[in-house]
């Protein structure tokens, strides 16, 4: 047996560009299609008409060998090597070396007939030489003279039209490879712009001509911007490499000839695809596009550029050449790949680093167009903006749904194709920055470095799937293997074999070594688990035993061969690993001992403690007590699950009951808590929640022993039935919400009400407003201004006599206005208004269809778990002799969720809600434990009787809704609250800006109490605006005081003397406004740094120095001169 667990815890702008799947690779074994199919994606949503294209077509079959004939491969391979001065020394012989181990491998790895190899060596002149076999001449290779690119463009571009000139008939394909090294710059700009031209014309579009070119700059000299257009000249994707010292040159060679493998004369398979236009039709003859093969014959991909897509079959044929409209027409079906394909992800950051380097050569144009302006450049560059933009939020989706991936074989190749890109990105960021600044030119060791990045990152992919198709071709073969005998397995009557099996035979297959057996776990855990075993979550059980010897045995070989992390799976609950094989092949971390018979037990129980240990810590000396009473049990919480239920599983399930028998009698202090737990287990709430009972699979599985030890009777249970299974699922529920269902699902506890927002809040809160306006008003009675002002000149004179400050004379203030009294009032204030919640009646109220679906989700959600809880409760109330196999055969024939859905039909919906709401505002145990007022869960069920109002669950529910009603209401009065209160210190201000009795403004001052926060508001509305008497009330803000009294505090709770001073802005804004009404000395008082140097240039540029005396304008005007700051 074996269990499984886990922790709970285009015009046709065509280019090919190889994907890299590893599933793809010229080395993949898997099967053949029957018919072609295609996997396909909009690399940008908005934009149907770039499309990438991944396919797969049926292989060439032997009865249409004669009809399809390949095209014979022509293959030719140039090597220019730049012999210019600058390559003297170290340079010129790591290029020679690195030239001799190419052409050796081209001849000798993959076959390249010498004569195929051709070597220019240029400098201000191009030698062309054949190699014919012989290398001796290399090692006579000298470097002098200057640098002309444009004489080897000549020299190459002659060389392949004499090849095209030989092709002696139309099933001959020629193929070009370049290979570029040069660490200096053009000297013969003249001539080179045509070469330019030329050569690229040539190498994309001659028909049947298929073009790579591979670059390798040294040093920082070489002209970046030449080889970045020059790798991207041919028809298919070349390699860069920037070689910042001569001695790199021979990694970089070891690079590329992996690169090159031993296919450069493989001859490949071709095609042609057709996208149909919107109403299905095929396109123009001159609309199908050639796409080359991979070395299988039948996967290849493609970027297919201005062509809007969006269809769900696209048309191909073979390619014969001239005569390919004589093929045959077929329909490939294009599957169109979702957001969260892996496959997907990576070819999708493979092609924004394609694009970035396209991206780069655009830029180069702009950059090297002498015939547009400025702004015009500058209107491309922002459109390179865009794409960049565009392509930087695909990649932060990408980002995002790979790491919510649950398999690391799948996340972890995604995580890191996602942050190369994003590196590349960045620097590519930098490059555009660089060419924003410039009007589009790039420094040449800013684009080399990219180049290098970008390349290398591709070039890195592309390795990579050739090593991961290598190292992965067994493995898949073996994979495909074993879920054949996984299948065979499954269909096999264990049962039947086992009967027809002779015991003798039976005795032969078990292990020779057994002094015990055991069942197998494969087993994933979370870090949790180490401390809480009962986190350990059983996945399946699978019919395998093995001797401790052989599992102890495997863990050993499988920690020494391969990453512990690999082995074990470590503490990620997700984690795919094995130590050994089942008799499916399936996974096993984990084995746990089973009771076989008493004398065999003394020996189990003795070996179950390492083993535990080892299965839960992941250390064999990690080991406690609590392992032993909780493991075993989560696996016969499993075993329980079985269904259908067959001889074979209740055979199994036995054995491992038994095994929890004895576990249970031999353990003095498990029996005891298990009587204990069961007797107050429905007394209290609080003697559910987690920190007194770990798990509930693990505790049923405690009652179930106890049961059958004698323990607790089956008149014990049924005593505390019906309430210990409602109160056992309501905790399973509880302890669920807080993983199984999300806020989003739970929704607002006012979603479930289905309150109207019109009529419920919005009107209540608009009368509650009148009513607020028409009591305050009442209270004011009209005279609002002349009472306060009164009470300001109050304030004044209170504080004037606690200071201890003489009153003032008649004529140190001004006079005061008579004012109204107040007893004038014709009317009494009114009464203070209350917000009215609308009424509630839970009996009445009924639930939207959308309150039902949701409940719905919630109950599916749950009744996994809830599931296994009906099971072990069935299993506690039924008759358990020593084989029980009434109640096996009763729970094999019953279906997942058959028995949650069962006990929910019980009862009402609101009963059902009720428990729910209860359940998920008290996820955390400690809201659980500090609740009073307890909800009795599941209270009524429907055979009792209809809902009453007297029901705990209706008056939870009202409570609920006056609670979160009242929750409302409290904010909207303090809205209206604080509106009021602010309006009030509106219009203190308002009194402060135009009193002309100077004791109602220092009153408003007393009021604020600090010069931060009211004051210092009030201190900005004055600098901003015009008041009456302003040199005495920004006497009064700026010192503090008014014929000394002291007006406010700058520190909070501090009348002590603390200097405040305004910013400078404020100042700014004050002088501005009253410059007249103070002296420059006096202006800069009101600042401890002074500020003369500031105010004199106030004065200068805002023309007042007519303010001031003659000779104080002199001084001033000689400040401003000596500073003419612009900052000023």
């Amino acid at each position: 047996m074996t269990l499984s667990s886990s922790s709970n815890q285009g015009t046709s702008d065509v280019k090919i560009v190889d994907m890299h799947h590893a599933d793809q690779d010229d080395e993949n074994v898997s099967a053949s299609p029957k018919a072609a199919i295609c996997q396909a994606f909009h690399p940008v949503e908005t934009d149907d008409s770039l499309t990438v294209l991944s396919f797969k077509v049926p292989p060439i079959i032997e009865e249409e060998q004669s009809v399809i004939k390949t095209p014979r491969k022509e293959a030719y391979f140039d090597i220019c090597l730049d012999v210019s001065g600058s390559m003297a020394g170290s340079g010129i012989q790591c290029a020679r070396l690195a030239m001799k181990r190419l052409i050796d491998h081209l001849i000798k790895t993959c076959g390249v007939p010498p004569n195929r190899i051709m070597v220019y060596l240029f400098s201000h002149q191009c030698n062309v030489r054949n190699v014919n076999g012989d290398d001796k001449w290399i090692d006579t290779i000298s470097a002098n003279g200057g640098t002309s690119f444009a004489c080897v463009f000549k020299e190459v571009i002659k060389n392949i039209k004499t090849h095209i000139s030989e092709l002696d008939n139309d099933d001959v394909d020629l193929e070009t490879t370049l290979f570029f090294f040069t660490d200096g710059e053009d000297g013969d700009a003249h001539n080179l712009q045509n070469a330019r031209i030329d050569l690229e014309k040539l190498l994309k579009s001659t028909p049947r001509l298929e073009s790579t070119v591979h670059t390798f700059g040294f040093t920082a000299s070489h002209d970046a911007k030449l080889l970045s257009w020059l790798t991207s000249s041919g028809s298919n994707s070349g390699c860069f490499q920037y070689i910042k010292e001569s001695k790199e040159i021979d990694k970089s060679m070891s690079t590329t000839l992996e690169l090159l493998g031993d296919s450069a004369m493989a001859i490949h398979r071709k095609i042609e695809i057709n996208l149909p236009n919107s109403d299905g039709v095929v396109n123009d003859a001159q609309d199908w596009i050639p796409v080359k093969l991979k070395a299988d014959g039948m996967s290849g991909s493609t970027v297919v550029r201005q062509r809007p897509f969006k269809g769900d079959l696209i048309k191909w044929r073979e390619y014969k050449g001239t005569d390919s409209s004589e093929s045959v027409v077929q329909d490939m079906h294009v599957n169109w790949s979702s957001e969260d394909d892996p496959l997907r992800i990576v070819d999708m950051a493979t092609f924004i680093q394609h694009e970035l380097l396209r991206l780069v050569e655009v830029i180069n144009g702009i950059g090297s167009d002498t015939s547009q302006t400025p702004e015009q450049k500058r209107a491309k560059l922002l459109k390179i903006d865009e794409e960049t933009e565009a392509y930087s939020k695909v990649l932060g989706t990408m980002t995002s749904t790979s790491a919510r991936m649950k398999l690391n074989l799948t996340r972890e190749p995604c995580m890191v194709a996602c942050q190369r890109t994003r590196s590349l990105i960045q620097s590519f960021l930098t490059l555009k920055a660089d060419a924003h600044k410039q009007g589009g030119s790039i420094s040449n060791t800013s684009l080399a470095t990219f180049n290098s990045l970008a390349y290398g990152e591709i070039t890195e992919a592309k390795l990579k799937a050739k090593l991961d198709a290598r190292a992965g071709k067994n493995i898949a073969m073996f994979a495909e293997m074993d879920q054949k005998v996984t299948e065979i397995v499954k269909e096999m009557d264990l049962d039947k074999m086992e009967s027809e099996e002779p015991k003798d035979s039976l005795r032969e297959l078990s292990c020779a070594f057994s002094t015990n057996s055991y069942v197998d776990a494969l087993l994933s855990r979370g870090a949790g688990v180490i401390a809480d075993p009962s986190q350990l979550i059983i996945k399946s059980i699978f019919p395998t035993y093995l001797t401790s010897s052989m599992f102890t045995t495997a863990l050993n070989h499988s920690l020494s061969q391969n990453d512990p992390e690999d082995v074990h799976g470590g503490f990620d609950r997700n984690s795919d690993a094995s130590i050994a094989p089942g008799l499916a092949h399936e996974n096993i971390t984990a084995v746990i001992p089973l009771y076989i018979n008493a004398e065999h037990w003394k020996v189990a129980k003795l070996r179950m403690k390492p083993i535990l240990g080892y299965v839960v810590t992941l250390d064999a000396t990690g080991y406690t007590y609590s392992q032993s009473t909780t493991v075993p049990f989560l696996v016969l919480a499993k075993a329980f699950e079985s269904f259908p239920m067959t001889e074979f599983k209740q055979r199994q399930l036995r054995l491992i009951l038994e095994t929890c028998d004895a576990i249970y009698r031999d353990s003095k202090s498990l029996r005891e808590d298990t009587k204990a737990l069961v007797k107050n287990f429905c007394a209290s709430h609080t003697q559910r929640t987690v920190d007194v009972i770990t798990n509930n699979y693990v505790f049923l599985g405690h009652i179930i022993c106890a049961l059958r030890a004698g323990d607790i009777t089956t008149a014990d249970i049924n005593a505390l039935w019906p309430k210990f299974e409602t109160a056992m699922v309501e905790e399973q529920i509880r302890r669920d919400m807080s993983w199984r269902v999300s806020e989003d699902l739970m929704g607002s506890v006012m979603d479930w009400f289905d309150i109207n927002r019109q009529r419920d809040i919005v009107a209540p809160e608009q009368q509650y407003r009148v009513q607020h306006d028409a009591y305050v008003k009442s209270l004011e009675n009209g005279n609002a201004n002349a009472g306060a002002e009164a009470g300001y000149r109050r304030l004044f004179d209170m504080a004037r006599t606690e200071q201890g400050v003489e009153s003032l004379s008649s004529h140190d203030k001004n006079p005061s206005p008579e004012l109204p009294s107040s007893s004038t009032a014709e009317e009494g204030p009114v009464s203070k208004p209350v917000f009215k919640i609308p009424d509630f009646d839970p009996l009445t109220w009924q639930l939207s269809e959308a309150s039902l679906d949701r409940l719905r989700m919630i109950q599916n959600a749950i009744s996994p778990t809830i599931d296994k809880i009906c099971r072990l409760l069935t299993v506690v109330r039924s008759p358990l002799d020593a084989d029980i196999p009434q109640v096996l055969v009763s729970l094999g024939a019953t279906a997942s969720t058959e028995l949650v859905d069962q006990f929910f039909a019980q009862y009402s919906t609101k009963i059902k809600l009720a428990t729910l709401l209860q359940a998920f505002a008290h996820t955390r145990n400690s809201s659980r434990r500090s609740v009073e007022n307890f909800m009795t869960p599941f209270e009524r069920k429907y055979a009792d009787g209809p809902d009453q109002s007297s029901d705990e669950a209706l008056l939870f529910l009202k409570s609920l809704y006056l609670a979160n009603m009242n929750s409302v209401a409290g904010k909207i009065v303090a809205a209206v609250e604080e509106a009021y209160m602010n309006s009030k210190e509106n219009a203190a201000s308002s009194i402060f800006l135009s009193a002309d009795d100077l004791t109602v403004a220092a009153g408003v001052l007393l009021e604020a109490q600090h010069r931060g926060g009211a004051g210092g508001r009030l201190t900005t509305l004055c600098a901003r605006s015009r008041m009456s008497l302003p040199r005495e009330k920004i006497q009064m803000l700026l010192t503090g005081t008014y014929r000394h009294v002291k007006l406010f505090a700058d520190k909070t709770g501090s009348l002590e003397d603390i200097r405040w001073f305004p910013c400078k802005r404020t100042l700014y804004r004050m002088f501005k406004n009253y410059h007249g009404e103070f002296t420059f000395e006096e202006w800069c008082k009101f600042h401890p740094h002074m500020y003369d140097d500031y105010f004199a240039v106030r004065y200068v540029i805002d023309g007042c120095t007519d303010e001031l005396p003659v000779e104080k304008r002199v001084e001033v005007r000689a400040t401003y001169e000596s500073l003419r700051s612009p900052t000023v």
